[in-house]
């Protein structure tokens, strides 16, 4: 069962990216070199985005501890997403954006106003809260390893 609604939530969360304008989104994906499997990451041409899919507050209880949750990891921007309630806001860490599954949609709890998507560094609206300086060479891996995986004819 809670393996059901992670994937759920991953696909609801992959889907959420592509809507937000992140071109290249890859889910569960595990790369060489990382210890970090991000259960979806996407990337714009200027900045990428990490969600974490939380079946559980238990689940997230036992995520948030993880080093890469606090310093360094995958994503500028980081987001939760659960079921409805299963996080509260306080229970965020700095910086990490809060998304509820409403069915088949993604309700937006915490998150940066707008639809800017600024890279790393950059002081527009309250994006700059929002922002983490991230491991820049596991996600050239990652990019890497989904770039590998493309067909090419």
């Amino acid at each position: 069962m809670a393996g059901d609604i992670h994937n759920m939530l991953v696909a609801l969360g992959a889907r959420w990216l592509k809507q937000q304008g992140f071109g290249v989104v890859a889910t569960e994906l595990v790369a060489a070199g990382i210890t970090e499997q991000a259960d979806v990451i996407g990337f714009r041409s200027n900045c990428s985005a990490l969600i974490e899919a939380k079946a559980s507050r238990a689940d997230f209880l036992v995520d948030h501890r993880k080093p890469h949750r606090v310093a360094g990891g995958l994503g500028v921007y980081r987001f939760y997403l659960c079921p409805a309630g299963a996080i509260q806001a306080e229970d965020l860490p700095s910086g990490w954006g809060l998304l509820y599954a409403d069915g088949k949609r993604v309700v937006d709890v915490i998150r940066p106003t707008g639809n800017l998507w600024p890279q790393y560094g950059v002081q527009a609206g309250d994006w700059a809260k929002f922002q983490h300086a991230s491991n820049a060479e596991a996600e050239r891996r990652v990019l890497y390893s989904i770039a590998r995986r493309q067909k090419v004819a």
